[in-house]
């Protein structure tokens, strides 16, 4: 009878306020309380692996990643006879952390189990970010067939824009501003062309064509058409960098593409209490 009393004060208790906290969303409070019976249980296998679990989870949501893969990695060799649940979490903390190779090691220990499909989408998500299309796409493939499985693999077959940044550089070189319009920049292309335009062609008006040729004069020429020249320059690097832009927002662009489409993929792990 006292083993029974001392059960249901020190065990069920805590666990339902624990569920409490994370079922209201207190997640900080949730993840601690939960790990603290988890290490109070660990007798009790079953309870133990339910909290660590349960834990991880909440830290998961509150962005807490490293914190979820400790506790994971501490479950995976203390409750091996839920190794495989622990493995899928601790994937999932280390694609939070883009630890994309991780990822794909981890994806391949659990082979075989009941979260293969999971660990498969997360590892074609890994292979995606990583910048290996092909492979991605080639796990994707062994999916079952779904809207969600062909919008990713669309959007990982898609060719990325891409311009180059001596190709943009070269055209702002000849004309200024052209390599910003390359880029899609039009009003950074005009105000290069304006002021350029502008200074280059004062130079030039002072030095070779003005009847005024005083020294004032030369010297208004020289300052204008100096000036000219470094704002010519500094529009061949605003071009080049308008290109580095334009790849980097491309490639930005994707991934979101990517992650609204894994956030689309129901992968939460089904945690059962015991």
């Amino acid at each position: 009878m006292t083993v029974l009393l001392s059960f249901l004060l020190f065990a069920q208790a805590p666990i339902d306020f624990a569920d409490h906290l994370y079922s209201t969303g207190d997640f900080t409070r949730a993840a601690l309380e939960y790990e603290r019976i988890a290490f109070l249980s660990l007798a009790d296998t079953s309870l133990a692996s339910y909290a660590l679990l349960k834990s991880g989870e909440a830290l998961l949501k509150i962005n807490s990643a490293r914190r979820a893969a400790s506790l994971y990695e501490f479950g995976m060799h203390t409750l091996p006879h839920d190794r495989a649940r622990f493995g899928y979490g601790l994937l999932r903390a280390e694609f939070s952390q883009h630890h994309f190779s991780r990822v794909i090691d981890l994806a391949c220990l659990l082979e075989g189990t009941d979260l293969e499909y999971n660990s498969t989408v997360y590892r074609s998500f890994a292979l995606a970010f990583s910048g290996d299309g092909a492979s991605a796409a080639r796990h994707f493939s062994l999916l079952d067939a779904s809207g969600l499985r062909d919008s990713s693999v669309a959007v990982i077959n898609t060719p990325l824009k891409h311009r180059s940044l001596l190709f943009s550089a070269g055209l702002s070189t000849v004309f200024p501003g052209a390599g910003q319009a390359y880029c899609g920049r039009w009003g950074d292309a005009w105000q290069s062309f304006s002021i350029t335009a502008l200074l280059g062609g004062a130079g030039v008006y002072y030095l070779f064509f003005s009847p005024d040729t005083s020294t004032s004069n030369t010297v208004k020429g020289t300052v204008t058409a100096s000036l000219g020249g470094i704002f010519w320059l500094g529009n061949v690097y605003g071009a080049a960098n308008a290109a580095l832009d334009y790849n980097n927002y491309q490639e930005r662009k994707r991934e979101e593409q990517l992650r609204n489409l894994l956030n689309q993929f129901d992968l939460e792990p089904e945690i059962k209490r015991p």
